[in-house]
């Protein structure tokens, strides 16, 4: 999935509703359950709140410059490696299925949601449609490492 680029979390739904049917083939940097995990995990975080936040400062000025650009050139790239601030590890690893279930729900949980949104760790303080676009953006970067078996 190298060109993949998705225009909203209702596109990534319909991705993941495909990728049920596909033999996947492991990421170089993290196998698909933990970057499934991974996407589902932050989208959660918007609805319960970060672990850990970086300082205000950060989140109201350097924060604020780069989810702007991010948003404005509809695409980001950021260390695929880099777990949540302050989560609990990813002990489990499941199976693609479990993954997509897992990124699934969250989407819908979100999707659903009408609560006050939490504070983003970097970002601060962004709306439903910003992080609806956020996390479309963080979804397309992880799974630009995805690839499909022919």
């Amino acid at each position: 999935m190298n060109n993949v680029q998705f225009k909203s979390l209702n596109d990534v739904k319909k991705e993941l509703l495909i990728m049920e049917g596909y033999d996947v083939i492991p990421t170089k940097q993290w196998p698909l359950y933990e970057i499934l995990a991974h996407c589902a995990q932050t989208i959660e975080y918007s609805m319960t709140g970060y672990p850990q936040l970086k300082p205000r400062i950060v989140r109201k000025t350097i924060g604020r410059i780069v989810i702007r650009k991010f948003l404005k050139q509809g695409h980001m790239k950021h260390d695929l490696t880099a777990h949540v601030p302050g989560a609990a590890k990813l002990e489990k690893q499941g199976t693609v299925k479990e993954g997509i279930g897992l990124l699934l729900r969250a989407i819908d949980a979100f999707q659903a949601y009408e609560g006050k949104l939490a504070p983003h760790l970097i970002f601060g303080d962004l709306s439903k449609e910003e992080y609806d676009r956020y996390f479309t953006m963080h979804i397309t970067d992880h799974f630009s490492e995805v690839q499909f078996a022919s």
